[in-house]
């Protein structure tokens, strides 16, 4: 081998254009090889610049959309979105207060719970057992009371008036999920300094949840759109009142799993049982959504042993309500395409009021309330044939 490669090198010296040649090939082969790692090192740094224009692609988008969903006064035309439409409707409810002291508008009359139970009821859907109701928080009697029960005040949004008890003695009663323990005149200065809460004030019946897991039951809340379900929300809530310790599942209204991402930073527990029959509960929220005069309804269910028991209804969710863009975009079509069906369907003749059932439904207010005078103003019982409007009239299309 040694030998071959002497050879070789004499050879060259003694012909000059084979040395040269070589020589010149061995310098294009290192320059090829050289342009090629240029080349690699470009193509990786045009890959990075690809990547970061992509992103900021994708930053510019989101700025727009959360633009569009906050600010649209910028832009000349809009997505549909579900916050939007929230954010609107806070602050036009608040312009048609004063234009309607005695509260004939249907927005206005739903954060009224007793009342919400008589219009439950009317369609054949169950309430809690209501166990005493009081004009005044003064007039507060807890002594002939179950063990365990709830008490409320008729006005209060975002479990504000809501205290689920346990009497531990005559006049002590511990809160369920809580640390706290009352007694009446406690819980009477309590409704006092609350300003968002108004009565009547009531108790019912504490609800037995056909799934036990938490001392208080799960939350179910399911997003409506006139005879449309958005989405379903359970929630999970270890501690009464303190969204800090909040578990949740978001579902479609087939019981299908929305994404982890839909709600950010929100703790996501997929494990949080589906109501069952799940279509009993979506069928309740179609009913009552179709019942009232908005293009939007939230339906809050409680899933017993006894079956599907309301809550109440919520015109507005409180907190942020921010979902992945195009969940936001699909709730906020619906919305929009609601508020359409709902319009065709008084130029068809319904009422614009929220519409009673043909069932028995008890007045739950004291005497002297309002909703018994001659001329109630503002709470009159507006009744049709559910076949004509909650079944009937401008349904939505059929979605995948």
């Amino acid at each position: 081998m040694a030998m071959r490669e002497s050879l070789r090198r004499r050879i060259v010296r003694k012909v000059p254009v084979v040395g040269w040649r070589t020589e010149l090939l061995a310098k294009r082969a290192r320059q090829v090889l050289k342009l090629r790692e240029t080349l690699e090192a470009k193509d990786a740094t045009i890959a990075r610049l690809r990547e970061q224009v992509a992103r900021e692609k994708g930053a510019r988008k989101r700025a727009q959309e959360r633009l569009a969903t906050d600010r649209p006064e910028h832009l000349d035309t809009v997505p549909p979105s579900f916050r939007r439409n929230l954010i609107n409707l806070r602050r036009d409810v608040e312009a048609l207060r004063p234009l309607d002291p005695d509260v004939f508008h249907p927005v206005l009359q739903i954060p009224r719970k007793l009342r919400n139970y008589r219009l439950a009821a009317s369609h054949g859907i169950a309430v809690p057992e209501i166990l005493g109701v009081w004009g005044r928080i003064e007039d507060l009697d807890l002594s002939g009371l179950p063990d365990t029960f709830v008490l409320k005040s008729d006005l209060g949004a975002g479990g504000h008036g809501v205290f689920p008890l346990r009497r531990v003695d005559e006049d002590r009663y511990a809160l369920v999920g809580g640390d706290e323990v009352f007694t009446t005149a406690s819980l009477i200065e309590r409704y006092r300094s609350k300003k968002s809460t108004g009565g009547p004030f009531f108790a019912e019946a504490f609800l037995r949840q056909r799934v036990v897991t938490e001392e208080i039951p799960d939350d179910i809340k399911i997003y409506s759109s006139y005879g449309e379900v958005a989405m379903v929300l359970l929630r999970q809530m270890p501690v009464h009142a303190n969204l800090d310790h909040a578990r949740y599942r978001y579902t479609d209204g087939r019981g299908r799993d929305l994404g982890a991402d839909l709600v950010h930073g929100a703790r996501i527990d997929p494990s949080i049982p589906l109501p069952e029959p799940f279509e009993e509960f979506v069928a309740v929220a179609r009913h009552l959504s179709r019942a009232v005069a908005l293009p939007f309804i939230r339906v809050d269910v409680y899933d017993t042993v006894d079956g599907p028991v309301l809550g109440e209804l919520t015109r507005a969710p409180g907190g942020p309500q921010r979902y992945r863009r195009d969940h936001d975009m699909a709730m906020g079509r619906a919305w929009d395409e609601a508020r359409w069906r709902l319009d065709l369907d008084v130029i068809d003749g319904r009422p614009l009021r929220n519409l009673h059932g043909l069932h028995p439904a008890t007045n739950y207010y004291p005497p002297g309330h309002r909703s018994h005078q001659e001329d109630p103003r503002g709470w009159e019982v507006v009744t049709a044939d559910c076949a004509q409007w909650c079944f009937g009239g401008h349904l939505p299309a059929p979605r995948d």
